[in-house]
């Protein structure tokens, strides 16, 4: 199967300016993905769409090919990424170059593993009846049970049809429940470009742990990340990001990794 790594990191970040090269203990957010992704060696290539000579720069110091830049009326906050992905698609094809698959491989997601890579690609292998393959999580404290609505302003009634029993814990809460983590989105090159969607109607989902499943969206989520490189309980998830820490000397605590 031939896959293309898709990182899309437009420039124009509202929330936080230029959110996708800010730094975690000195890596720029977008290399980890690029980093990650060469690490797997399951890609028949990888691009970073974007809009930025200046990100795009970046990617080259890793050895990221650098003579696509996305357009600028595809970089606006307003843009979607599935158009993003087909016009890299279509800029592919005009150089003889075809690809079975995409996965979209979201900066704002650093800490997903090779392994998470490579093995989204043999459920999708091992499932050719799927659309796509997604990365989540599950969850604790926010099941669906735990989330509710106020009727008239004042009573507390469960937002959906998942009842929260009295008394319960929330390892009690059944069926598990879990999110899109937002880390890998693989999708067969026929969703894409004849229904332009990129998850489909025939999702396999991939869990992974929740170290692994960090997102980054705001100021208080770098933070949390560059915590989360720190953290004990996370080492065993996270110790494969000590080789690329190391290359940019990244200032760490004793407790990093």
């Amino acid at each position: 199967m031939r896959v293309l790594g898709f990182i899309p990191a437009r420039s124009g970040s509202k929330g936080v300016p230029d959110k996708n090269i800010k730094t975690i203990c000195n890596v720029p957010l977008l290399i980890y993905s690029v980093w990650v992704a060469q690490q797997s060696q399951s890609f028949a290539d990888i691009i970073v769409s974007t809009d930025s000579e200046a990100y795009l720069s970046l990617g080259a110091s890793l050895g990221i090919r650098t003579d696509y830049l996305r357009p600028r009326e595809l970089a606006l906050d307003t843009s979607q990424t599935i158009d993003a992905v087909l016009d890299v698609l279509k800029w592919y094809r005009s150089k003889g170059a075809e690809f079975d698959a995409v996965m979209i491989l979201q900066p704002t997601a650093p800490f997903r593993r090779p392994e998470h890579i490579n093995k989204a690609i043999q459920l999708m292998q091992a499932h050719p009846d799927a659309s796509c393959v997604t990365g989540v999580v599950r969850l604790g404290d926010t099941h669906p049970a735990r989330i509710k609505k106020l009727v008239d302003g004042k009573w507390l009634e469960d937002f959906c049809c998942v009842h929260e029993p009295e008394h319960s814990r929330r390892q009690d809460l059944q069926p598990p429940a879990f999110l899109r983590n937002g880390t890998i989105y693989l999708t067969k090159t026929t969703t894409i470009e004849n229904e332009r969607l990129i998850r489909g109607k025939k999702i396999i989902g991939m869990e992974m742990p929740e170290a692994n499943s960090v997102n980054v969206d705001n100021h208080l989520d770098f933070l949390v990340a560059e915590a989360s490189l720190g953290y004990p309980a996370f080492k065993d998830d996270l110790s494969f990001l000590g080789e690329l820490l190391s290359k940019y000397k990244a200032p760490l605590k004793t407790s990093h990794l």
